[in-house]
């Protein structure tokens, strides 16, 4: 039998040999978490967040209790509106560094996103605790009981803060709101009243309390306020403003639009002032009635700041709004003479060019407009569609591929036309397999794609390729949009090229009916076709017609002059 000594002796020779082993198994973990939270702070740097949430989850399945990761996997998710994981490692965050501000300024976004306010207020009580010195901290505690209907609280976190920290504008603001929600309108009056007496000669309560008269539906008074307010501040621009609001309440358009044009003249309001006042009254849909005055300001705002490409473009964008596309391309004209580096106005004048059917202006500006802006994928999209217009096919090849490059994957619309206009373009350069493949990315992304249904089938009926494929894709998009003459020209010509010459004809016929003019291309299928069903004379005649419209629209009649000659239907070489 061994000795107690030795027993003792190799008890703690065990001890040592494990204890280090562990140690030293916690030292590679140690490092392992380390590099993965490394690792995932670096994908994230490169836009790679699943890359980022994966090292992070790596972190928590080796240390749960990383405060670190918790918080950073959270801000992912929460950009990802994965609020129930966000909320869950968040809140864990907090837990584990109760301390930690930014933890719980995390957790505030999170609860904000979700709407969930009652859970705000703790949240700001804690805020409050851990940095008394932070006023931010008492306003959004204080807001947090106004969300959660916790009127009196908020009144007295108000008065709180006033204590604390002073006298505030913003405090009068929010009290008159609490007041507004309590029903109690005279104390909200009195709350701003207060602020008029303590700042007469600011517009600040002049336009609060008037504001406050106008949302109880008493413009006249609020007038009253306002003109006080001009008393005291003759032609504040802001006062204005507001009075312009009061008589477009009582329904007095011209008072109303005067007012604006008075605000609007005064140099106490800059170009930035401005140029905000006649965004918000373009982008309010219940200010239609305005138009005349808006475009009035804008042209105001061009002759005041004759050197600003801004108000220039600005105006332009709004004649587009109003569908004066003409009137718009010369304000856009203009802005670029005096800055062409502005990538939105060149897309606008290359849209607004191809829409007018102004193909010779457009390849100019493309030329441009693509040079200036190699990595822009809107504007190369425009330049492509210019140069495919006037058949710059690798012209049109390399703006669209640039903007393929470019393209945020996220927007789905533009990559969708983007890899249509490849298609269309590809075609055009007898590139047919990648011609398939861009049709086939854009209806990847949207099977429903009207314009990509009806060109791939085509296209595909011109080279007699799958005929059953190219048939399907063009009946959907008859489908989609009934009544369409080129549609319903290009199901013709499938049908024609499976031999289905009698619904052929069904189908050209539709689309001579719902076509608004005569068409060569047309008129030439219709031909073709009854040429197939036998009745030559008649196709014969239709032939003529399509020679007749070609040749006014400046179109070759070769092949067209072959078939009349011939008296027989013939493909093109």
């Amino acid at each position: 039998m061994k000795s107690k000594s030795n027993l003792y002796s190799m008890l703690l020779f065990l001890f040592l040999i494990s204890g280090n082993k562990l140690f030293a198994q916690n030292t590679a973990d140690s490092t392992q978490v380390k590099d993965l939270y490394y690792q995932a702070l670096n994908e994230k740097a490169q836009g790679n967040i699943d890359g980022a949430k994966t090292n992070l989850t790596k972190v928590l399945a080796l240390d749960p209790k990383n405060d670190a990761a918790l918080f950073e996997i959270a801000r992912l998710e929460l950009e990802q509106e994965n609020f129930g994981d966000a909320t869950k490692h968040a809140k864990r965050a907090t837990e584990l560094k109760p301390d930690n501000e930014w933890y719980w300024i995390l957790l505030a976004d999170v609860y904000k996103r979700k709407q969930d306010f009652r859970a705000l207020t703790p949240i700001f009580e804690q805020l409050v605790k851990l940095k008394p010195e932070k006023k931010e901290y008492y306003y959004d505690q204080a807001y947090a009981y106004f969300l959660n209907n916790q009127l009196e609280k908020a009144l007295e976190a108000y008065s709180g803060i006033e204590k604390k920290f002073g006298s505030d504008d913003n405090i009068l603001v929010a009290r008159q709101e609490i007041y507004l929600k309590q029903n109690q309108p005279k104390k909200a009056i009195e709350e701003l009243s207060s602020l008029i007496k303590q700042q007469p000669d600011s517009s600040k309560g002049y336009i609060l309390l008037a504001n406050l008269y106008l949302k109880m539906n008493q413009p006249k008074e609020a007038l009253k306020i306002l003109d006080d307010g001009h008393k005291h501040i003759p032609g504040d621009p802001y006062i204005s403003l507001s009075k312009a609001d009061a008589y477009h309440s009582l329904k007095d358009d011209e008072r109303s639009n005067k007012e604006l044009k008075l605000a609007f003249a005064s140099d106490r309001m800059d170009f930035e002032g401005k140029m905000r006042l006649l965004i918000s009254l373009m982008s309010d849909p219940k200010n239609k009635e305005i138009t005349p005055v808006v475009l009035d300001l804008a042209d105001m705002l061009t002759i005041t700041y004759p050197t600003d490409a801004r108000a220039f473009a600005l105006y332009g964008d709004i004649l587009a709004q109003q569908k004066k596309l003409k009137e718009a391309r010369d304000q856009y004209l203009k802005a670029i003479d005096l800055n062409s580096r502005v990538n939105t106005i060149w897309e606008q004048l290359l849209q607004i060019e191809l829409t007018l059917g102004m193909q010779k202006e457009a390849l100019s500006h493309a030329y441009k407009a693509s040079a200036l802006f190699p990595q822009q994928p809107l504007t190369q999209f425009f330049a492509g569609h210019a140069f495919l217009m006037e058949k710059k096919y690798t012209d049109a090849r390399s703006c669209f591929e640039a903007a393929l490059n470019f393209v945020d994957e996220k927007n789905t619309p533009l990559l969708t036309q983007v890899y249509s206009s490849l298609g269309d373009t590809y075609h055009a350069l007898d590139m047919s397999n990648e011609s398939d493949q861009a049709y086939h990315e854009a209806l990847t992304l949207d099977s429903n794609n009207v314009g990509t249904l009806n060109n791939y089938a085509y296209y595909l009926s011109l080279r007699k390729a799958n005929l059953d494929q190219a048939a399907k894709m063009s009946k959907k998009s008859n489908e989609l949009e009934p009544n369409n003459p080129t549609f319903q020209d290009t199901y013709a010509w499938v049908l024609f090229q499976q031999g289905n010459y009698k619904e052929a004809l069904t189908w050209i016929e539709k689309a001579i009916a719902n076509s608004g003019e005569s068409s060569s291309a047309l008129l030439e299928h219709y031909g073709d076709i009854l040429f197939k069903l036998g009745d030559i004379d008649k196709a014969v005649s239709k032939w003529k017609e399509a020679k007749a419209t070609a040749q006014n629209t400046g179109e070759n009649v070769e092949l067209l002059s072959k078939k009349i000659d011939a008296k027989k239907y013939l493909e093109q070489q």
